[in-house]
């Protein structure tokens, strides 16, 4: 019986450390925003457009652009990630999801 016990002990409080780290990890990246340089907050956006020809994923970012997301490479590869791109190819007609940054009320 004692065995039980300390066995359900031990797993309560195995249970509650985890719903600790959760509630943490929630707060931390859960927030939906990004902090900029000092205490300035900066919520993400996204916009979906059409791309045009002769448009880049370069020329594209470069529209977006805000010091906030980090080095334009960087902005690049959230793009490409934020729409699955494998590589940098991007065909006229075709639609992209580019988030952006505006400051935080």
């Amino acid at each position: 019986m004692e065995i039980l016990k300390g066995f359900i002990k031990k797993h309560i409080r195995l249970s509650i450390a985890a719903l600790a780290l959760l509630v943490v990890l929630v707060l931390i990246f859960g927030r939906g925003r990004n902090k900029a340089l000092g205490n300035t907050y900066f919520d993400k956006q996204c916009v979906s457009i059409e791309i045009e020809e002769g448009d880049t994923l370069w020329s594209i970012a470069k529209s977006y652009y805000v010091p906030e997301c980090g080095s334009m490479n960087d902005y690049i590869a959230e793009i490409k990630k934020t729409n699955r791109l494998c590589t940098d190819d991007i065909h006229a007609g075709c639609y992209l999801i580019v988030p952006y940054y505006i400051p935080a009320h």
